[in-house]
């Protein structure tokens, strides 16, 4: 039986992928998920890039955020900047607030097909079947073909994969192309040409989820650590050659080279208020509220005088900035929620029984397994690449966003560690080559 698997494990890879993600959406009855969410800013600006007005907001996705019920607390601060998407973006012009990745490939959707539903299914189908053939090759290149074959197509059904593939938002291609960049990084040691193919998915992935930059750093350590420095020039230069374009852009339309989206201040200022992270359920304790300094830093700015997108994300950058380093001791206390709501197996962002019941009887045995296997091949430098991948996440998002939706792209370590722990157990990599 497995080697029948085996033979035919693209077709069967490819199954595992489409079937239940057709089913997810005959269920919806082709409707996106609820709750909202951020699905409607992307799809509009998905319209507007196909309608040939480019990366940019008009006036109703204003009236989408400001009366959005998860953000009820920002209304009043948000509404008082009339003709600025989240207070800081002017309506009708072009914006870098956020990653302009998933609303392009959308948008081009849009364009050949027309803004439905199924243009969202279409496009987060085809990245899937290359994530699950990248853990393929991934796992079979390094450690043996059933070990690869167990983790593909456990990758392909996870439940939270099929579950984010019906979202208009970059979550699906997030976890989808995260399985490219490791292969290929991992790939370039003994193929410097990877290193570069590497880079460009790096960018890609980048300019589709900004918060990827932080991987490039491991990417590049890793590859010189292990002296192949051909492949660690070429894979900055692939990452470098696909944000020339978005840069040189903002230059023209903003004029400045902006690389990170600006929309990330507000972020980092909405995500340390008490109020708003009540709204994910995080209550602070009295003492540590009774602490907190410098609360008029909470207070939206009044931004007189401020214009243009660049000059009022610089100002709440700075005060979110001065406010977190009024409060280390809030900022602790929070990171330490976060970190506990990024590996349970429930809370945060998705809070339901659906995922109470995937958490408890999936996840928890997958994260035991990996835990297990991560210790016994600790000497291996590709398990150790793999354990800072996941670990990167899990610091970033300890200081940033909480809940089980940030860590899914890498929960596709805790998986292949878990077919590894498997394959080892089960003796298949003394039979493998």
């Amino acid at each position: 039986m497995l080697n029948f698997l085996l033979k035919y494990r693209t077709v069967i890879i490819v199954l595992a992928v489409l079937l239940p993600r057709i089913a997810w959406f005959i269920t919806l009855d082709g409707s996106i998920p609820r709750p909202l969410r951020d699905q409607g800013i992307y799809i509009r600006m998905a319209g507007r890039v196909a309608s040939g007005q480019g990366l940019s907001y008009c006036s109703d996705i204003c009236w989408l955020k400001n009366n959005s019920e998860e953000e009820s607390t920002l209304q009043h601060a948000l509404s008082s900047a009339p003709g600025y998407i989240f207070g800081i973006v002017p309506e009708e012009t072009p914006t870098a607030s956020i990653e302009p990745g998933y609303p392009l490939l959308l948008g081009f959707l849009f364009m050949l097909f027309g803004p439905i539903t199924g243009a969202v299914f279409l496009l987060n189908c085809s990245i899937a079947i290359l994530g699950a053939l990248a853990i393929w090759k991934l796992v079979s290149e390094n450690w043996g073909t059933k070990a690869a074959l167990l983790a593909s197509l456990t990758w392909a059904v996870y439940p939270y994969y099929v579950y984010y593939s019906a979202y208009a938002m970059t979550d699906s291609l997030h976890i989808s192309m995260l399985p490219i960049l490791t292969w290929l990084t991992l790939r370039s040691v003994s193929n410097y040409r990877s290193g570069f193919s590497a880079g460009i998915v790096s960018g890609l992935l980048f300019l589709i989820r900004s918060t990827v930059i932080f991987l490039l750093p491991l990417q590049m350590l890793y590859l010189f650590l292990r002296k192949r420095w051909k492949a660690g020039l070429f894979l900055f230069a692939g990452f470098v050659l696909c944000c020339i374009p978005w840069v040189v852009r903002n230059q023209v339309e903003l004029g400045s080279p902006v690389l990170l989206p600006t929309k990330g201040s507000l972020n980092l200022w909405m995500r340390n208020s008490p109020d708003i992270i009540a709204i994910e359920g995080i209550i602070l304790p009295e003492w540590i509220d009774d602490g907190i300094n410098r609360r008029d830093l909470l207070e939206y700015p009044l931004m007189d005088g401020a214009v243009t997108e660049l000059e009022r994300s610089s100002i709440l950058s700075e005060r979110a900035t001065a406010f977190i380093i009024a409060n280390p001791v809030l900022i602790l206390y929070l990171s330490m929620i976060r970190f506990v709501l990024f590996i349970s197996p429930v809370g945060g962002t998705i809070d339901s029984i659906f995922s109470l019941f995937v958490g408890i009887l999936i996840y928890l045995p997958v994260l035991v397994m990996a835990v297990i296997e991560i210790i016994h091949r600790r000497r291996d430098g590709r398990i150790l690449f793999l354990a800072c991948v996941f670990l990167i996440y899990l610091g970033l998002h300890s200081l940033a966003h909480g809940g089980v939706r940030y860590r899914l792209p890498v929960d596709m370590v805790l998986i292949v560690f878990t077919a590894l722990f498997i394959s080892r157990r089960a003796g298949w990599e003394r039979k493998n080559t």
